[in-house]
């Protein structure tokens, strides 16, 4: 990334966090989750959450995040992170693989995700199964930014929480399982 970066003359830009939450509480919980290994600024480096099973975060844990497992997604075939506990509790559920308010056990994972150079959409790319092309340089991005608001082609009127996508496994490390119970 840094090498992309670097050969495309690239400025990273920091990507926004808590834009959909109450106060500040991922931005500054990010020292706080970081291993004792200062986050990358250069690249962007984000904590971020990343709701799912525990099947499927025990074979994250020993195998790395994937792309190719993602389904019915609506910025892409990407990895899925939020700030907000609650986007990333609604898909916990080993029953439903949706938002529901079923009395299981629940796994969220604390990541570390290099975001890079994100691009901010602001239209659904469901189809798409990379970051778009850079427009003015060559490459495509290294990620992808939702913000809360109007993106065209969702099915709401407005996108409620911050999304970031990624669309490369070397870009996020899970550096915690959180189990819990509703």
């Amino acid at each position: 990334m840094r090498q992309d970066h670097a050969s495309c003359n690239i400025s990273v830009g920091s990507a926004d966090l808590d834009l959909d939450g109450y106060g500040n509480i991922m931005a500054q919980s990010q020292q706080i989750f970081d291993c004792g290994e200062p986050l990358a600024l250069d690249i962007d480096e984000k904590i971020l959450l990343h709701g799912t099973s525990w099947k499927n975060a025990n074979s994250i844990v020993c195998e790395g995040f994937d792309n190719r497992m993602c389904q019915n997604a609506f910025y892409g075939a990407g990895v899925y992170f939020a700030c907000a506990a609650c986007k990333s509790h609604q898909y916990t559920c080993n029953q439903h693989k949706k938002c529901c308010s079923c009395k299981c056990q629940r796994t969220v994972i604390i990541a570390r995700v290099a975001l890079g150079d994100s691009y901010v959409a602001t239209e659904t790319r469901k189809k798409e199964r990379r970051p778009p092309v850079r427009s003015g340089s060559s490459g495509t991005y290294d990620s992808i930014v939702v913000k809360p608001g109007l993106i065209k082609g969702h099915h709401k009127p407005n996108q409620v929480h911050q999304e970031y996508v990624i669309f490369d496994r070397e870009q996020a490390y899970p550096a915690f399982v959180v189990e819990y119970t509703l």
